[in-house]
């Protein structure tokens, strides 16, 4: 059938769902790491934005873990992965927002937690639309 996508078999997918579900908790573990350092700046020259673009990268690996987790060797279609992954990034984004306003010198900010979801999106998207 040309035009069609084969979908593996449980055996021969690209890498084992378990191993990026536990890829994507250890990166949820250093997420919240980071978090819980005080008065913590991203590295590098100061420029407008950085702060969004240092949350949005970080999200954007949180979202290609997930979609590397549940999609993989799904029947799912890429949509309704996607649509998984944006709703478990943005509620662990929610978790982390809310916990950084319990560490000194942190903040909850609405801002940033646009910027994680926009991050999860885009990471999410590139890997479900290589799927």
């Amino acid at each position: 059938m040309t035009g069609s996508r084969r979908v593996p078999a449980a055996g021969k997918r690209r890498g084992s769902t378990g191993v990026w579900i536990a890829l994507a908790l250890a990166y949820v573990a250093l997420i919240f790491f980071v978090s819980s350092r005080p008065y913590l700046h991203a590295p590098g020259p100061e420029f407008d934005m950085k702060d969004k673009l240092a949350h949005a990268t970080e999200y954007g690996v949180l979202g290609a873990l997930l979609a590397l987790a549940f999609a993989r060797g799904s029947v799912r279609a890429p949509a309704v992965s996607l649509l998984l992954v944006v709703a478990i990034g943005a509620t662990i984004a929610s978790a982390d927002e809310m916990f950084q306003g319990t560490v000194p010198g942190r903040q909850r900010d609405i801002a940033d937690w646009v910027a994680d979801v926009s991050g999860v999106v885009i990471g999410g998207g590139i890997v479900l639309g290589g799927a």
